[in-house]
């Protein structure tokens, strides 16, 4: 069998100068490329003489509640999940491995469809109420309960059957071969809910008191405002010094600015620009490229929509109208991000990929047939969020779209209140973006590509991405996997279900003050460990 290594053996914390390839540790005058944000190796973590005061984070996007699979990605309440409910693996990008975490080991068949997970001995949740192989299966049949509206709903129905083989032992079987099935239990999947808590207190109750497994727990909850977290005596991984603060602050700009300011001491930001001013405030913390990270979402057919987006010719007309080197440059970031392609060029599984073209002579072309044959008069809506590259964004997209045939009125909301119309297809176009973690980017791409995916807010149904993903996840090594991510791409570029203009930088600015803290997937951070050093 193969064997992920023991939690014995994973390191406590990384060096936080990564890229989504994990590879950033270069000497940027030697290679010529702008150097990522950094912070100093620190392998140090919290010891009771230690303990006390207050670390305030600013969210992107706050988690919305504490039930089951909603802070799957650092950029929706990732932290904050994490923080309460800690996970059974972790992701580590400067060795591009998973590590266990509340596991003691994870093994696999040489074929990848049985996976057998051990935890570690010992572990007990927040009440008290000892963590067991019987509680890890129960939170893989919420996660796969469509009422549950888990963000890891999609993975998690890869599980065709679970065992508990003893207290601290469980075989998961899968539909089909996943050679980087760890993944899942990296995100919220591998966030435990406990089984008697969870249907002692029911779901309601349970969104704003959570039980978990992790280094804090809840002391006051207000959503889309702030969320503070207390320090949890009893957990496994030893003392834990500071309260947590997550507030929200609307826009990366607005956060930088409370970091600079001293009003945060950890911020998570979005975006080049941010990046590049970080780099010339000499700042530290953690950066990462997520593909396909920035993108108009277009609306397939969810959620009963039947308008003229449904006709594969108009999205298509969208992804050629789009000039996303101009767009960005527009918005203040870095053009070398722009891209049409699923996949950044920084990844470790890109190979050339290529998306749709700028091409407006062939999107006027479309747009004029489809009203011809339509009887359309080229209107759409387009959602953004209320920061203001969003809002920016938004403009130049019109002008884009306007220009070739379309007339699009820009629609402005919260965004809280436009993550969760994007959620449930209340929206005809949106900007958004994928949440994609290089450890395995087939993930998030399946859960939006697929029919039911948690993060098919598209609504997308098309058997051909279907086909492509299972071969995907299917390929054993990183050079099979480079093939399947080419026969993905030119599905997703007939069928055009959103439309890609650039990859995300995500960074996480972190004060000299902080130290302990580690990243795991999709820009979530982990602080079990942190600590504050006057």
């Amino acid at each position: 069998m193969r064997r992920i290594p023991t939690a014995a053996a994973a390191m406590a914390i990384t060096a936080l100068s990564l890229s989504a390839c994990g590879t950033s540790e270069a000497d940027p005058d030697a290679t010529g490329e702008q150097a990522s944000l950094t912070m100093p190796a620190d392998e140090s973590r919290c010891t009771e003489d230690k303990a006390g005061g207050t670390i305030t984070m600013g969210t992107y996007v706050m988690l919305p509640s504490f039930s089951p699979g909603q802070g799957q990605v650092g950029v929706r309440g990732g932290a904050e999940s994490a923080a309460v409910y800690d996970r059974l693996m972790r992701w580590n990008a400067r060795t591009e491995t998973f590590e266990p975490k509340l596991a003691e080991s994870l093994e696999s068949s040489e074929n990848h469809t049985v996976w057998t997970l051990t935890l570690r001995d010992g572990v007990t949740f927040s009440n008290g109420d000892p963590l067991t192989a019987q509680d890890v299966a129960f939170t893989m049949d919420l996660h796969k309960d469509p009422a549950t509206r888990s963000t890891a709903m999609t993975d998690v129905q890869q599980i065709e059957r679970t065992r508990v083989v003893d207290p601290l032992t469980i075989e998961f079987t899968l539909a089909e071969p996943w050679s980087t099935f760890p993944v899942l239990l990296a995100g919220s999947a591998g966030e435990v809910i406990p089984e008697k808590a969870y249907e002692a207190a029911g779901p309601e109750r349970w969104a704003r008191e959570p039980v978990g497994a992790g280094a804090f727990t809840v002391a006051d909850y207000v959503p889309n405002q702030e969320i503070v977290l207390k320090p949890n005596p009893t957990y496994y991984g030893g003392p834990v010094c500071p309260t947590l603060q997550f507030i929200q602050i609307p826009g990366s700009q607005a956060t930088f600015e409370a970091f600079q300011n001293g009003e945060v001491e950890v911020g998570f930001l979005r975006g080049s620009k941010f990046a590049d001013m970080a780099r010339e405030a000499d700042a530290r913390g953690y950066e990462e490229i997520t593909s396909a990270g920035r993108l108009v979402y277009m609306n397939n057919g969810a959620a009963g929509y039947d308008g003229i987006l449904t006709d594969q010719r108009a999205r298509q007309a969208v992804t050629h109208a789009i000039d996303r080197e101009l767009l960005l440059g527009r918005l203040g970031d870095d053009t070398a991000q722009a891209t049409s392609a699923l996949l950044a060029d920084s990844s470790r599984f890109y190979a050339g990929q290529e998306g749709p073209a700028l091409d407006a002579a062939r999107a006027t072309e479309l747009v004029a047939e489809v009203k011809q044959d339509m009887g359309w008069d080229g209107s759409l809506t387009l959602l953004v969020s209320d920061v203001p590259e969003n809002r920016e964004a938004g403009i130049v997209l019109k002008a884009m779209l306007d220009a070739v045939g379309f007339d699009v009125t820009v629609e402005v909301a919260p965004a809280s209140t436009a993550s969760a119309r994007q959620f449930t297809g209340d929206y005809e176009m949106a900007i958004g973006g994928l949440a994609t973690s290089d450890a395995d980017p087939a993930s998030t791409l399946a859960s939006s590509l697929i029919p039911g995916g948690a993060l098919n807010v598209s609504g997308v149904d098309d058997p051909a991405f279907a086909d492509a993903l299972s071969a995907l996840k299917a390929a054993p090594d990183v050079e099979s996997q480079k093939q399947a991510y080419a026969e993905l791409q030119e599905v997703h570029n007939e069928v055009a279900p959103y439309a890609v203009f650039g990859n995300g930088v995500e960074l996480v600015t972190i004060d000299e003050s902080v130290k302990g803290i580690s990243p795991t997937i999709s820009s979530t951070m982990l602080f079990d460990g942190a600590f504050i050093e006057e």
